[in-house]
């Protein structure tokens, strides 16, 4: 099809910024308007995918460009822009299921590595789309970015660098298409109803009164200036829960002793319930039922009604639990966790190790899941698990609307 007969021409829009930027708040607001739908997962559609297919036909390797024998540059276009129509698509029925929101929201930032494409190759293929560049105070980003914990040189110099690049590179290759505008910060924190709304407005998408009052309310919830990395061993707000996975399995890896041990230090005491978000993330039933013990009892108490199982019943209707809570994606998910981190576990019974885990996640239609699970680990498996919803397991509103 390509750009001229997308399903998706002149829906999509992307949020650029350099790092640090606000991009990821940004996307969040703008994604709880019911005609948007968006994650705050980054896709890396251009920077970790098309782009390569780019560098093939354009012989940036000198020895891998055999993709000229088959398609030109405009066939090229036309067939990434069907496949990133096709991932946005995925994404949008994911986020908003039994919907059909107008606009796709986007972001990934700027790619920090010299000579990237990936913003002149996302405008060789959605012309069409709306950009929109949040720009930041200068000295708040390279402040920010030497906070970072994935920048390999956190200079002043390297920060500073690294955002004024970002930032030019977007206002020299954005600033003339038709659909571009640069959205401050600072602005956006001072007054994000008001900036959104302007936002809204430009798209053309509905700016009514449910609609500012419920971004209104969401807009007051916190946000992390790191992103999703923990302020603590075992408080704040969490990694995600592929990243909790990956630490744990590190440690596992550089001193086992001190892992089984809990002993004091910046190793994790146990890697269980790392195991646990991610399989639970993943609706992984395999991984589950391995971390599950034979004994295994559930609690399980919400607004829809409460269980008190044990055994296989009580593995399928945690497995179930899991299901419909995860067979969507969510716009926006904070995990965070007690118990998980060095002299920080609490016990029931002496050598008995609990834990908890909370998850506050807002959906593409503007409904929270609030879940809570404690775990009770014996010999290495969970034991128990009380699991507390705040609401169905569907969502619940996540703004109280006034009675009419």
């Amino acid at each position: 099809m390509g750009i001229a007969d997308s399903p998706l021409r002149d829906r999509v829009v992307f949020v650029e910024g350099a790092p640090r930027s606000g991009t990821t708040w940004l996307v969040t607001l703008l994604a709880t308007h019911p005609e948007i739908a968006g994650v705050q997962a980054e896709s890396h559609l251009f920077d970790y995918g098309i782009d390569r297919l780019f560098d093939n036909l354009d012989g940036r390797h000198p020895a891998l460009r055999g993709l000229v024998r088959y398609v030109d540059r405009q066939e090229l276009v036309d067939l990434a822009r069907d496949f990133c129509d096709g991932a946005l698509m995925g994404m949008r029925s994911r986020v908003s299921p039994g919907t059909t929101p107008s606009f796709v929201v986007e972001k990934t930032p700027i790619s920090p590595v010299e000579g990237s494409l990936d913003l002149a190759r996302k405008r060789e293929c959605y012309p069409d789309a709306w950009y929109v560049h949040i720009v930041r105070d200068r000295e708040a980003v390279i402040r920010s970015l030497m906070r970072a914990p994935w920048l390999p040189d956190r200079s002043y110099e390297a920060c500073a660098a690294f955002r004024d690049e970002t930032v030019g590179r977007a206002r020299e290759l954005s600033s003339d298409l038709p659909h571009y505008r640069e959205v401050s910060y600072e602005d956006l924190r001072a007054d994000p109803v008001q900036t959104c709304r302007e936002l809204f407005e430009w798209l053309g998408v509905d700016t009514g009164e449910r609609v500012l009052e419920t971004l209104s309310v969401l807009s007051r919830e916190q946000v992390s200036d790191l992103g999703a990395v923990p302020s603590g061993a075992g408080g704040g707000r969490a990694a995600a829960p592929r990243r909790l996975a990956a630490r744990a399995r590190a440690a596992l890896r550089r001193e086992p002793d001190r892992v089984t041990r809990g002993a004091t230090g910046d190793v994790p005491p146990h890697p269980v319930p790392f195991k646990f978000v991610r399989a639970v993330w993943e609706r992984d039933a395999e991984e589950l039922g391995a971390l599950i013990a034979p004994t295994f009892e559930l609690e399980y108490r919400s607004p829809e009604g409460d269980l008190s199982l044990r055994g296989d019943d009580a593995r399928t209707a945690l497995a179930d639990i899991v299901e419909r809570a995860f067979s969507r994606r969510y716009v926006a998910e904070w995990w965070g966790s007690t118990g998980v981190g060095p002299n920080e576990w609490w016990t029931t019974a002496p050598g008995v190790p609990f834990c908890t885990i909370y998850l506050s996640a807002l959906g593409g239609d503007a409904t929270r899941l609030n879940l809570c699970f404690g775990l009770l680990l014996e010999d290495d498996l969970i034991r128990r698990a009380m699991v507390v919803s705040a609401g169905p397991l569907s969502g619940r509103p996540a703004v109280l609307q006034a009675e009419q």
